[in-house]
């Protein structure tokens, strides 16, 4: 009976564990309405919002410090949430996913495709689903906020983001 009861707890524990483990090791931010590529990318084209596709992985140090003292900045949130289209993409996963032009890939083949060296990486989106720029490791807020804001307010469409961060 002892050892049962023992087998029992030892199996109940390595659940909890694992279950913390997983939401301690990063994924996308929670509060954030992050999508598989495929469903992002047909919404943001249907919807003709940017979009921001979010290459991270699980164990990544550096996603796990963005979402704690970035993506859990409120305002932040309720820009992104509303105004883009969120995509997340595990560099490390061999989930599968379809392509704009029908291709089927797994993330992990996707990420070394678009020449994803590092995570986080950030990669945003025109609402014409035309790739404007790429950002690779930590962004603080102040970043992330005039990022949105040079699509939101259309400054991708009259200068670089160099110069438009150089005014800001």
């Amino acid at each position: 009976m002892q050892h049962s009861s023992l087998a029992h707890f030892l199996i109940v524990m390595v659940v909890v564990f694992t279950l913390s483990i997983g939401r301690l090791m990063a994924g996308p931010p929670e509060g954030y309405q992050f999508l598989s590529l495929t469903e992002a990318a047909q919404l943001a084209s249907s919807e003709n919002k940017p979009m921001l596709l979010y290459f991270g992985r699980y164990g990544c140090t550096t996603c796990r410090k963005m979402h704690a003292e970035v993506f859990s900045d409120a305002s932040l949130s309720a820009k992104y949430n509303t105004a883009f289209v969120l995509a997340y993409v595990d560099t490390e996963s061999g989930n599968r996913i379809r392509l704009g032009n029908g291709e089927r890939t797994t993330e992990m083949q996707f990420a070394t495709r678009s020449r994803i060296l590092g995570t986080p990486t950030f990669i945003y989106f025109s609402p014409e689903q035309k790739p404007l720029f790429k950002k690779a490791g930590f962004q603080t807020v102040a970043q992330m906020n005039l990022y949105g804001d040079y699509i939101l307010e259309n400054h991708y469409k009259s200068m670089p983001l160099k110069e438009f961060m150089a005014h800001q």
